[in-house]
């Protein structure tokens, strides 16, 4: 084997070229676009393939059109639901709050791809509407207030009931040791929590999810707007006076019962 009689001829700034700037800068993310196009696609065909199918309605909540003194928009409503894929880590039995006496909701973490997310909702929306989002917001993204339906997830379902409904509470697109490998920006991570609903224009609601509530107060209001909803009369199985009727005797009935057993146990 022949030895390397070049190396006394080498000198160190030769030697540690590439250690020199502008040469190097291996954690610079124009000299890694080969590698993050591949970390893009694998998150890609992760979500499509592993991921399960939603139906996403976008909320059209701005804080121009808004009353911030009550922080609410009442003519704000919900687009109509927009077909896609989302990777889904549900927590239905969440233990963490659990153990300190807190009662968690039912809620989940998904992760959405980015430029599949975007190109989307754009191709779905009509014209009018996609360039009222880009004039109230700054880009097309997952927002807090948005809504999900997984709708994988609900199809059969015993009883009648149909998909959850999620509202999104969180978007994060960069969080370096998670979601950011070699630096690039591939996915949006959200988090959301099981939706109240709230009786907002056009929002979804869950199949046999009935809430107790009263015709002019909770709900819908009446209206005479034509072809305008109102929320359904709707009344309890037991009136109040029934109770109250039915809890008297009973109290009676344990009454003479006590009373029956200590003239029985004085006379014995």
């Amino acid at each position: 084997m022949a030895c390397n009689t070049e190396r006394q001829n080498c000198t160190p700034e030769e030697i540690m070229a590439a250690g020199q700037l502008p040469c190097g800068k291996f954690m610079n993310g124009e000299n890694l676009q080969a590698e993050q196009l591949v970390y893009d696609l694998a998150y890609r065909d992760l979500i499509n393939n592993q991921g399960v199918q939603i139906e996403y309605f976008v909320n059209t909540f701005t804080l121009t059109g808004a009353n911030l003194l009550y922080g609410e928009e009442p003519t704000a409503s919900f687009l109509n639901g927009i077909e896609m894929q989302m990777y889904v880590e549900l927590s239905q039995d969440a233990l963490t709050l659990s153990q300190f006496g807190f009662d968690p909701g039912d809620d989940f973490t998904g992760f959405l791809h980015i430029e599949t997310f975007a190109s989307t909702v754009s191709a779905v929306l009509s014209a009018r509407e996609y360039f009222s989002l880009n004039d109230s917001f700054s880009a097309i993204e997952p927002r807090a207030g948005d809504l999900v339906e997984l709708v994988s997830l609900g199809c059969d379902r015993p009883g009648g009931r149909g998909p959850k409904i999620y509202e999104i509470t969180e978007r994060v697109d960069e969080d370096i040791s998670a979601i950011n490998p070699i630096m690039g920006h591939y996915v949006y991570r959200v988090r959301a929590k099981r939706y109240d609903y709230s009786y907002k224009p056009n929002s979804p609601k869950e199949q046999q999810n009935e809430q107790v509530y009263d015709d002019s107060f909770t709900g819908v209001l009446s209206t005479n707007i034509p072809d305008d909803e109102v929320s359904p009369a709707k009344s309890m199985i037991i009136t109040s006076i029934k109770y109250h009727k039915m809890m008297f005797m009973i109290w009676i009935r344990i009454i003479l019962t006590s009373t029956v057993a200590t003239i029985k146990a004085k006379s014995s």
